[in-house]
């Protein structure tokens, strides 16, 4: 009783249990089922009695072959669960038992969906920030998302500004569907998305026709839908939709999933919109950087260019702008010279280690060979955390401004000597404050010195006015004050002494932009000489007759052409012609007077025209009727009206020529007088000479008498150049070709004895030189002549001694000149010559340094020869040569 009641209670728990339990027999026969298995019997559409599905009853068969437990899953509608089948009866028949797992797999496939979101996510996140080309990152990204999904249609609607869509991108779609326009009203379910946070789920498609009323034909197998707004309700950009073929709902992971690809695929389109911003920015930086006509560069810490405009490019380098690019200045060595390299890095270092910027001049030798002057502007750039990146710099051309700088100096410069220089004092007035500057000739005119000067006002400057004319002088400015026209008065103005002279001051008043008068300019010239001259005319003028009575010189008045308008005086008397001849045009003045003064007549005329009221004197030669030639001299002042242009010229002349020939009688005496110093002093020195050869003769040392005779050559040298200098026409310069002669002759007597086999050969241009110049030269001569005499050739040996003296060829400095057949220069200019002295009379002795030598007549020669700012070079060897060079600052040499 008690196993049946056992049974009984088993046979109700298994009936009564959640958990479906069947017998199934080994044949695959169903036996046995609880109320819960009953649900598995449905879905396999079998009863008790009848056959398992297959793969139960394999799975049976498994578990009673093998006589072990055998596990396999079971779905049931939306449940899933988990059978075990365990053997029974020596395996004839088989208890399934399963357990509802369903919400472990839910779970399980939850994770799943979870994780397969996530990768995509990630690599639609590593596509939006890799792929540089939208159209690929998009179809990447719609291959990810309808994979990760499971669904086969995606795409974009972009939101136009008329609210209409633009079918932009899609996949699965026919390609004539994609870049088609879906006007709003088709498009409701976009139009919802662009208006709500939230995905919206669409459903029922091929019942509502709501793909065929977007235009969109030949999609009947969608069933649902999920839209995703792409951007933000502010700023949307558009829609993001996909579609499924099957019944299965989006989840809401689904949602989640497609909310987040429609934000990473915002970000590539924001990520592209500001590339696509930053790289027009780039263009135009570029365009900007070429328009702008100044050289400009830009480079990072380490001196590497990372950009250029063209001018740069092509005026600096020399080469494309991609070769210049990525590269240093050092890897740029024959466009950028290294010295020039070093000067660019060098303030570059210094600039990137200060920051700010840096300006400088710079000479920069161009691509086409010009050396350019440039200012140079580097400032160094900094990225958002304040660190510096690099540095820009730009290179503008200055070249003409420093040669308009420099014209502007010296038109500066000429203008400030032509104030000076012609007398006139510059002010400037600002009426407003009574300020003034002052520039010109301030201290010769007023003698305050410019700085005292600077503090002189308007009001200072009217009380320096005479105080007879303060008056007159102030109702003038007022009344040019008042009409506009420009001031001219003559006054007298006071010196810092107390003084006063004539000023004519010349001005005008300038006006401000409401018309008011504002600044007086002006010109203040001393005319003191001008008007005592017009004084002491105006007085000659009074005593015109009784002058003309009691000169014996001509009286003329031209007009401004210098036409003779009458001419009276001594006409006839000095020139051989009656005034008649000079007035009625008969006879023309300029035709009687010598060529070489007419010149300078003709230019005291053109200065005269220039300067009104101006008086000049000049003396010039004329030839008479009878062709006797006379001597003139002549005054002549020009005469100006109230215009200020010359109205005529009057003056006098008078006969000078018996000044002239005692002048010329002066000049000759003074000649003879220094011919007779010149023949005095030659005595003299022979007189010094005589003397030295009788104390020679006292002397038994023949140290002591070799000294004597040298000074007593030394001597008859400078006694030579002083008789020639009497013989000569010249007094100032000396034949020096017939000097040398006579020279060397004398020393040739002088030490005839043991030296008769010696032979002198001159080779002299016919040069004159002056006084100072031919006594130290025959010194030198005297010095090297003797030394070879004494020391050069044994006694009785033959020899050679040659001395050359001839004109340098001007290389710099003087105007070229041609060279006659002889040597002489045509022009007479030339005053640079060379001196060779050789003889062959052995080497020069090798313990003798002739730069530093201990013998007197060495240290003679080294020292005359730096008198006269010359060189010698000495060259030994089997002739021993000294060759000097030398400039002689006497007279012109004469030909």
């Amino acid at each position: 009783m008690k196993c049946e009641a056992e049974k009984d209670w088993m046979e109700e728990f298994l009936l009564k249990s959640p958990s479906p339990v069947l017998r199934i027999e080994r044949e695959g026969t169903i036996t046995y089922s609880n109320e819960s298995g009953n649900l598995l019997l449905e879905i396999w559409e079998s009863r008790i009695g009848e056959k398992a599905p297959e793969d139960v009853q394999k799975a049976l068969r498994k578990a009673a072959l093998r006589k072990k437990p055998e596990y396999m899953e079971l779905e049931a509608g939306e449940k899933t669960y988990l059978a075990t089948l365990m053997p029974f009866g020596d395996s004839k028949y088989v208890v399934l038992q399963a357990s509802d797992i369903t919400l472990s797999r839910q779970a399980e496939r939850k994770l799943s969906l979870i994780d397969k979101c996530h990768e995509a996510l990630s690599l639609i996140s590593e596509l939006a920030l890799t792929t540089r080309d939208l159209r690929s990152f998009l179809d990447e990204s719609f291959a990810l998302i309808t994979a990760t999904l499971n669904i086969k249609y995606c795409k974009i609607l972009r939101l136009l500004p008329d609210g209409n869509f633009l079918f932009e991108a899609g996949t699965g779609w026919k390609p004539e569907d994609i870049g088609r326009v879906i006007k709003r009203e088709k498009a409701s379910a976009a139009g919802y998305t662009v208006l709500s946070k939230t995905p919206i789920q669409i459903e029922a498609l091929n019942k509502k026709g709501s793909i065929e009323r977007m235009g969109l034909e030949g999609y009947q197998e969608i069933t649902r839908g999920m839209s995703v707004l792409i951007g933000s309700l502010e700023k949307p950009y558009g829609v993001l939709a996909v579609h499924s073929t099957g019944k299965e709902k989006f989840t809401k992971e689904d949602a989640y999933f497609l909310k987040d690809a429609a934000s990473l695929i915002s970000l590539a389109f924001e990520r592209n919109e500001i590339e696509s911003t930053l790289m027009d920015k780039v263009l135009f930086l570029g365009t900007l950087l070429d328009t702008i006509p100044a050289p400009v560069f830009y480079k990072d810490k380490e001196g590497v260019y990372c950009g250029c405009n063209e001018l740069f490019a092509k005026l600096i380098i020399g080469r494309p702008k991609e070769n210049i690019i990525g590269r240093s200045v050092d890897e740029l060595p024959e466009a950028i010279p290294p010295e020039l390299g070093n000067v660019f890095k060098r303030t570059d270092r210094q600039l990137l280690q200060r920051g700010g910027s840096l300006v400088y001049e710079s000479r920069v030798k161009c691509s086409d060979g010009i050396v350019r002057q440039f200012l140079i502007n580097k400032i160094v750039f900094r990225n958002l955390n304040e660190d510096i990146e690099g540095l820009v710099g730009v290179m503008l051309d200055i070249t003409g401004r420093k040669l308009t700088e420099e014209k502007l100096l010296k038109s500066e410069e000429r203008y400030r000597l032509a104030t000076e220089q012609t007398g006139q004092l510059i002010y400037e007035f600002d009426l407003r404050n009574g300020y003034a500057e002052w520039a010109g000739a301030v201290t010769d005119i007023t003698g305050y010195s410019y700085k005292e000067m600077q503090n002189f006002d308007f009001y200072d400057w009217l009380e320096h006015i005479h105080p007879d004319e303060r008056r007159r002088v102030q109702q003038e400015f007022k009344k040019c004050w008042n009409t506009g026209e420009r001031f001219n008065e003559e006054f007298r103005f006071q010196r810092k002494d107390g003084s006063y002279f004539f000023v004519e001051n010349k001005g005008v008043y300038l006006r401000d932009e409401k018309g008011h008068v504002c600044k007086a300019l002006g010109v203040m010239k001393d005319i003191t000489e001008i008007k005592l001259s017009s004084e002491k005319l105006r007085e000659s003028e009074e005593l015109y007759r009784s002058f003309l009575q009691n000169f014996k010189g001509i009286s003329f008045k031209l007009d401004r052409n210098f036409i003779p308008i009458f001419i009276e005086g001594a006409v006839e008397e000095i020139t051989g012609y009656t005034a008649e001849d000079f007035v009625s045009g008969r006879i023309i003045l300029a035709d009687l007077i010598v060529p070489e003064d007419l010149l300078l007549l003709d230019s005291d005329k053109k200065k005269m025209n220039s300067s009104p009221n101006s008086i000049m004197e000049h003396e010039y030669r004329l030839r008479r009727k009878d062709g006797t030639v006379k001597w003139v001299h002549e005054l002549i002042h020009n005469i100006f009206n109230d215009s200020g242009e010359t109205e005529f010229i009057q003056g006098y002349a008078y006969d000078i020529t018996q000044k002239k020939k005692v002048e010329e009688t002066l000049a000759k005496a003074e000649a003879i007088g220094l011919r007779e110093i010149h023949h005095r002093i030659k005595n003299n020195l022979q007189i010094v000479s005589s003397l030295l050869s009788l104390q020679a003769d006292k002397f038994k040392d023949k140290a002591v008498v070799e000294a004597f005779r040298e000074s007593e050559n030394r001597v008859v040298s400078m006694s030579i150049i002083h008789e020639e200098l009497h013989k000569s026409e010249d007094t100032t310069s000396i034949d020096f070709a017939a000097y040398l002669r006579k020279l060397t002759s004398e020393l040739l007597y002088s030490y005839r004895i043991g030296n008769e086999k010696v032979h002198l050969f001159l080779d002299v241009d016919p040069i004159f030189l002056g006084i100072d110049t031919a006594i130290p030269l025959g010194i030198i001569i005297n010095e090297l002549f003797s030394n070879s005499l004494k020391y050069a050739f044994p006694i009785g040996t033959d020899g050679e001694i040659r001395i050359s003296l001839c004109r340098q060829p001007e290389t710099s400095g003087f105007e070229n000149e041609s060279y006659m057949g002889n040597g002489s220069a045509e022009s007479g200019r030339h005053s640079r010559f060379t001196l060779v002295y050789s003889d062959n009379g052995g080497c020069f002795p090798v313990n003798i340094d002739f730069n530093n030598p201990a013998t007197l007549g060495l240290q003679l020669i080294n020292a005359l020869v730096e008198q006269l700012d010359g060189t010698v070079e000495l060259e030994k060897g089997e002739k021993t040569t000294f060759t000097i060079r030398f400039e002689d600052k006497g007279v012109p040499a004469k030909s």
